[in-house]
């Protein structure tokens, strides 16, 4: 049987990520996950569509192209168009907020399908190399470094959100 020793740590790396940015915005109400939380930022809720659509664009390129993504999830996460959209194939951002559960049910949907492509690799695909064209040119990744980026990039932009939070004073109150 094929070695899934490092493939079953990067999903649960995934997995406990996500979790863990979930529980830090549980809290906020549809309103202020669509109002930026300081002048000149994004609204929280378009990071987290932006985790959406980089899950999605990510398993294009870890998967070769060959799982289906249809138009539907790419609508629902407004796939380059809320969180620095930019090129021809720019869509809209939404122009009223959207219900919380909208966030979390789409952003479930698509880490699903991520972790569901994952799951049919192996420790020895993780050396693969992909290659992902972006402005007609192609840049070449090894899948290992796919799954880490995706980490590192939910981590990063997780510390920005939770910081934006704080200074909009709309940090989870503790428990005592």
């Amino acid at each position: 049987m094929a070695e899934r020793k490092n493939i079953d740590l990067l999903i649960y790396e995934l997995e406990d990520i996500r979790k863990v940015l979930l529980k830090g915005v549980d809290h906020l109400t549809k309103e202020q996950l669509f109002t930026p939380p300081v002048p000149g930022e994004f609204p929280i809720g378009a990071y987290l569509m932006h985790f959406a659509e980089v899950d999605l664009g990510w398993l294009k390129a870890l998967s070769e192209d060959t799982v289906e993504i249809s138009d539907d999830i790419k609508k629902r996460s407004y796939y380059n168009s809320w969180y620095d959209a930019w090129g021809e194939d720019k869509g809209e951002p939404p122009t009223e907020a959207l219900e919380v559960q909208a966030y979390f049910d789409t952003m479930a949907e698509t880490r699903k399908m991520l972790l569901d492509y994952i799951n049919t690799m192996t420790d020895d695909d993780l050396e693969k190399e992909v290659t992902r064209t972006h402005d007609g040119k192609d840049y070449k990744f090894i899948k290992k470094w796919i799954i880490y980026h995706l980490i590192e990039h939910e981590a990063h932009h997780r510390g920005q959100m939770f910081m934006l939070l704080r200074m909009a004073g709309w940090s989870k109150k503790k428990d005592n």
